[in-house]
């Protein structure tokens, strides 16, 4: 079997190479808080483009991010699953690989994240929705994230995976281990990173376990990978497969719920005309498009230039990373008026998603998931217990680490009392 360490850990390393070169402290409490402040000061001072002392490429206009996104001539560098990125990691699975074999491997993998797909989900996702929500309700209050978001996002992961029922509760300690391991190894104590490790090596046997030849899985994401066809997945791809879109798809939901809840709260008024409507789905999905704008759950997106190429009227030349800034983009006031503000009347163009080749493989997924979970919480009028939320220390995700409220029948609204906002440019 392969080694599952090397299976699921190139993205920490990943964050921890990327990150080191930004212009400002990206592990600080005050960037933890709003990265969106920096983001806006390096825009001020340097346009939409900003080239780093050391080469590197930040892009934090809108339509040059967009541009990047879906230009092929920015891409990572591997041709498949082995061989080196342009980041000097390398691709373990098809995420971190190009065009043509990336989009042969995702075609796999696409099956159980399209559309169609997901919506047959959707009556186990609102059981499980209601099932966490009801117990909150019943304790009278709740941390959304802990209590609500994660365990949600793993079970729907655990269902796409293929895990039997008697394994989950240790997938879902293992995913939220995964996940913590994306953050760069210093920012995490001796006692996590071996806790992490284990979690590793235990995700990968599952995983290896579903591929047996007697396990009774046919459906299962790591069986579609790796059954027979030109263009089967090995089983060690498969696996890192795996363990890479439940790290991914896992903290994009978890994210997503958090960080959009955290930002109606800080904004009462779009929060009553939310609950105003009920709330209904049909609002909450809307909703949802401004939630991801405003504080996406993931902030940063790695491209390398493979040949040279132009952003903006700036030359990149070949072998240059570039970080198209998610969080930025989506902030731009040139596409957004007053764009640090919250409007659901916006029908936002954001790109928390991504664009192109790469556009992410759980976007219905992570959409569906949040509107039902916001969709029920809302119903249950939460106020904020906490005056500051925490955010955990990830740099190339964003999300909050613990969202207290209290959930209370249908009273009166006074959601964002006891909030307090977390200075300009904060969601």
């Amino acid at each position: 079997m392969t080694n599952p360490d090397n299976a699921v850990s190139s993205t920490a390393s990943l964050a921890d190479l990327l990150v080191e070169d930004l212009p400002f402290d990206a592990s600080s409490e005050a960037c933890l808080r709003s990265p969106y402040y920096f983001y806006e000061k390096i825009r001020t001072q340097s346009g939409p483009i900003h080239r780093t002392p050391s080469g590197s490429v930040l892009v934090l206009g809108y339509h040059e991010a967009a541009s990047v996104l879906r230009d092929e001539r920015f891409g990572h560098g591997a041709q498949k699953a082995g061989e080196a990125t342009n980041y000097g990691v390398p691709a373990r699975s098809f995420l971190l690989t190009d065009p043509p074999g990336h989009t042969i491997q995702r075609h796999r993998a696409r099956h159980p994240f399209t559309a169609r797909h997901v919506e047959r989900l959707r009556p186990r996702i609102a059981a499980k929705v209601d099932s966490l929500v009801a117990g909150a309700v019943r304790a009278g209050h709740t941390d959304v994230v802990a209590d609500i978001a994660r365990p949600l996002a793993s079970e729907v992961m655990a269902e796409l995976i293929g895990v039997p029922e008697r394994l989950r509760p240790r997938f879902e300690r293992n995913a939220q281990l995964l996940v913590r391991g994306m953050d760069p190894p210093g920012l995490i104590d001796a006692a996590t990173r071996r806790a992490i490790a284990r979690a590793r090596f235990a995700l990968a046997q599952d995983i290896a376990g579903l591929l047996g030849p007697d396990t009774g899985h046919t459906t299962g994401l790591p069986t579609v990978l790796t059954e027979a066809g030109p263009d089967r997945t090995s089983r060690a791809e498969a696996i890192a497969t795996c363990a890479q879109l439940i790290a991914a798809g896992y903290e994009t939901s978890v994210g997503l719920i958090g960080n959009g809840l955290h930002a109606l709260l800080s904004h009462p008024r779009e929060l009553d005309q939310l609950a105003a409507t009920g709330p209904s789905e049909q609002a909450v999905e809307k909703a949802v498009e401004e939630l991801l704008r405003i504080d996406p759950p993931i902030q940063v997106a790695p491209r390398s230039a493979l040949v040279s190429a132009d952003i903006g009227g700036v030359t990149i030349e070949p072998g240059t990373i570039v970080l198209v800034m998610l969080g930025a983009a989506n902030r731009d006031p040139m596409v957004f008026p007053d764009p640090h503000r919250l409007d659901l009347a916006r029908r936002p163009r954001h790109l928390a998603f991504g664009l192109g080749a790469h556009f992410c493989l759980g976007a219905a997924l992570a959409r569906l998931e949040a509107t039902l979970a916001l969709t029920a919480v809302i119903r249950h009028r939460p106020q904020a217990l906490d005056k500051v939320v925490t955010y955990s220390a990830g740099r190339i995700a964003r999300t909050v680490g613990s969202l207290r409220v209290s959930l209370q029948g249908p009273h009166a609204l006074q959601a964002g009392a006891n909030l307090r906002p977390m200075g300009k440019g904060a969601p």
